[in-house]
Formats: structure tokens, sequence, C-alpha cells
């Protein structure tokens, strides 16, 4: 799958499955360079930048604040956005790491 135009559900984080509604943590990156979502209850947003080798890094990260149970979740996954260094796409999941760690794992839906 392409990483933009299809949408991406997160499935694990640190190496941990995470458990989360279908309609959760979806995110679609756009040809513009922006990126946005639903996480555990906010809609988070930004920037991000690719480059042909791999390389990737997120940029003015911002979501809505509203209070809900998976916020820690949120934060979380923010924080590993902020992290990320690369991603790579292996059929239909999507890859984000640091330094060479994985950090998060989305599948295509």
């Amino acid at each position: 799958k392409p990483l933009v135009g299809t949408e991406w559900q997160l499935m694990k984080m640190m190496g941990q499955e995470v458990d989360i509604d279908d309609d959760k943590f979806v995110f679609v990156f756009s040809e513009d360079g922006r990126f946005s979502g639903v996480a555990a209850c906010n809609r988070m947003m930004g920037q991000y930048v690719t480059s042909l080798t791999g390389a990737m890094t997120f940029k003015e990260l911002a979501s809505t604040r509203m209070m809900c149970p998976d916020v820690a979740l949120e934060t979380e996954f923010a924080q590993i956005l902020e992290r990320a260094t690369h991603y790579e796409i292996d059929g239909d999941m999507l890859l984000i790491l640091s330094n060479g760690e994985m950090q998060a794992v989305l599948q295509a839906i």
C-alpha cells in the first residue's frame, strides 16, 4: 500500500499490541505533507517529511484536548511520532522506527 492516501490504523506500540476500537487511531497521510486522524478520542494532525531513502520526521503535531480513558495512549503515540526517524512499508503494514528501533506498527484498512 502507498503511504499517501491509505488509511492506517495503529496495531502495536513499542512491541506491544494495542487494544483499540475499529474507528480509533486511524490516520491518513496526504500529498501536501500533512497527516491527520482520530486517536483515542481527539483529532490528531501535523506535518511529516519523508525521503526516498525512507527517512521520516514529524513536526507541528497538534491535537484537540478532550479527556478520554485512553488519553495516555494518545500521548505515548504522539511521543513516538516525535522520535520517528524512518519508516518502512511491508505489504499492508506501516512500520515507524526511531534510529532503527521499531516504535509503532500501523495496518492499512
